[in-house]
């Protein structure tokens, strides 16, 4: 048995991916549903707690307000009725005797000194108005009940009523709330007073709720023993209880003291909700939340198998594709045809090809130090390469630095001569002798100078050494060696250098060596020009938004179309055998590529050619390190 039968054989490996899949599906759907039912049943009575408090809170401070509201309209209500023009007319032309029996009118029978029915429904409840006159003396009552006028409200003085204000009172052991106000006559003299109550029981509440009453439950209870006064849905408990009999059947939503200034009751006011009620609406949530889970786990469920029916027909395809990419291209022939666990297999086969993989990656590796050695000896040819085009360049330049050098040193022997005849004819000026000394110094100094700068230009470098450049100041480098040789064959210079340039990273070194082979390549293409002047033009400017750009023409012969493409290969050239290597522009291109520049070149032939580079600035600058 092979390692790929060893590893797919077993319980496990016999049985198909897409049974494994939906087995384990299963069980994550009915785990994740419990899960989900647990969170979302916590998370879901957390919310309902909460917005049960909040809207509780919200709703009994709109409670109260109403029933503040209603309190208080009661001593509107005094006022509205007794400033009506039918309570002002009935005043004054009645005549109240004493001794006289009280009138009484009945629910049915509004005095004429209040308005009509259909108007006074919309003044708050009231049970008794009573009618004095200006002594206090009880003249007239209207009873809107079938409860007698109690015996305490034949007395104005014994209601101790305060001036413009609604009152809470107990009256012969009946809780009332009570309003009055002075019926005034034409002058602005009390003529009559008018008191309206009524008894603090359910209809009050009911009343002061309106339509609300069948929505929400309100009572009024004593705040010492908290014995409930009033409802206003009687239906679900009766009075004469206590709120904490309560606590098993209602949620209190708020409960506060009455606090009305000269009242005498302390009632407490508060706000319920049946736990009926909650707990149906409770069950709604939670089943919303059952089905929610339901439907959630269901949904993933399906998911899950459509997403892994999806995976197993890749991996079928995949395995399909290993198989023939193994066989075809790799020359690995794969395993048979393997029932089971379509991942087990797919396994198998990148062992497989893993293997293979391995032993040739071993191969490559050492191809890899192969190809590294050659590449190192390539790198080295190439540095030798640039050497020899330096070596080879300075080799043209000989005769010209011969000359340089040959100049401070003619310079240097006629001082000397003209020091040696005065110091013969013993007239020699000491102050003379030092201007003669200095100038032997600034000759010799121009020598070392040229020397060091052939020494550096001649130094073989592996790497290249970049630093910050102002290309003007490479470009002039070179004249030190050419200048004369340029001279000497009546090639005219002539200098285009922008000022200010944006500056540029490079190396010195190889960068003038670029422009010593143009220079010296346009120099050799008019050295035997007889047909006219001979022009050398050096110009560089910006070229923005990141670039620098140097141009070196000449007045040459120019370069036919026909060869325009083969200069830069390397030892191509166009002089005459002996006379070059052909290194010079194939050298220059690499450079100028090292520093990420671009080198081209413009010619027309009998008229001269103009090369053209092009070099990245500071905010621009890319590098191919050497």
């Amino acid at each position: 048995m092979n390692s790929i039968d060893k590893r797919t054989s077993g319980v496990f490996g016999n049985i198909s991916l897409t049974l494994k899949i939906a087995a384990i599906m299963l069980v994550m759907a009915l785990v994740l549903g419990a899960v989900i039912n647990h969170l979302h049943g916590r998370m879901l009575r957390e919310q309902f707690n909460a917005q049960l408090t909040e809207r509780l809170d919200g709703q009994s401070s709109e409670n109260r307000q109403i029933f503040d509201n209603y309190f208080l309209g009661y001593q509107r209500a005094a006022g509205a009725l007794a400033n009506t023009c039918s309570m002002a007319a009935y005043v004054k032309n009645v005549a109240w005797e004493s001794g006289q029996t009280i009138k009484t009118y009945e629910e049915q029978d509004i005095p004429p000194w209040l308005p009509r029915a259909s108007v006074l429904k919309y003044y708050v409840g009231i049970e008794y108005a009573v009618l004095y006159d200006a002594e206090g003396r009880l003249r007239e009552v209207y009873n809107e009940t079938a409860t007698p006028l109690p015996g305490v409200f034949s007395n104005l003085e014994q209601l101790r009523l305060p001036q413009e204000q609604s009152r809470m009172t107990a009256l012969d052991g009946i809780n009332y709330i009570l309003a009055s106000e002075n019926v005034k006559d034409s002058t602005g003299n009390k003529a009559a007073v008018l008191v309206i109550a009524h008894r603090i029981n359910n209809d009050l509440l009911q009343h002061t709720m309106g339509a609300l009453s069948d929505r929400r439950t309100v009572v009024l209870a004593d705040a010492k023993d908290h014995t409930i006064i009033a409802i206003n849905r009687p239906e679900l408990l009766t009075t004469e209880r206590k709120l904490e009999d309560l606590n098993n059947n209602f949620i209190f939503g708020g409960k506060s003291f009455l606090d009305y200034g000269e009242n005498e009751l302390y009632l407490m006011f508060a706000s319920l909700i049946p736990l009926s009620d909650v707990s149906v609406l409770r069950e709604k949530v939670q089943s919303g939340s059952k089905r929610f889970s339901i439907i959630s786990a269901a949904t993933l469920l399906l998911a899950f198998i459509v997403i892994m029916l999806y995976i197993t027909t890749r991996i079928k395809m995949l395995d399909n594709y290993v198989s023939t990419v193994s066989k075809e291209h790799l020359g690995i022939e794969p395993p048979g045809s393997l029932a089971g666990d379509q991942l087990m297999v797919l396994e198998q086969r990148f062992h497989g090809l893993f293997d293979e993989i391995i032993v040739a990656k071993a191969q490559l590796e050492a191809r890899a130090e192969e190809l590294e050695r050659i590449n190192n000896e390539l790198k080295e040819a190439t540095a030798q390469l640039i050497q020899s085009a330096k070596l080879s360049a300075l080799g043209e330049l000989t005769a010209g630095i011969a000359h340089e050098l040959n100049q401070p040193l003619n310079g240097i022997k006629i001082v000397c001569q003209s020091i040696l005849k005065d110091i013969q004819k013993d007239r020699h000026d000491p102050q003379e002798l030092v201007t003669d000394l200095s100038d032997i110094v600034k000759q010799v100094d121009k020598m070392a100078a040229i020397i060091d700068h052939m020494r550096v230009f001649t130094r073989r470098t592996e790497a290249m050494n970049t630093e910050i450049l102002d290309i003007n100041t490479v470009v002039e480098e070179p004249f030190k060696l050419l200048d004369q040789q340029l001279k000497n064959i009546g090639i005219i210079i002539t200098k285009n250098l922008a000022q200010e340039l944006p500056q540029v990273k490079g190396d010195v070194i190889r960068l003038e060596q670029v422009f010593i082979n143009l220079i010296t390549n346009a120099r050799n293409a008019m050295r035997d020009d007889q047909k006219g002047e001979k022009h050398l033009t050096i110009s560089t400017y910006p070229l923005p938004p990141d670039k620098v750009v140097i141009e070196i023409g000449d007045t040459g012969a120019g370069v036919p179309d026909a060869i325009k493409d083969k200069i830069f290969q390397p030892f191509f050239t166009t002089n005459a055998p002996g006379k070059g290597t052909g290194l010079g522009l194939s050298v220059s291109k690499k450079i100028i590529e090292e520093h990420g520049g671009i080198i081209s070149v413009e010619s027309t032939v009998g008229k001269g050619t103009i090369f053209r580079i092009m070099l990245p600035t500071m905010e621009g600058e890319r590098y191919v390190t050497a």
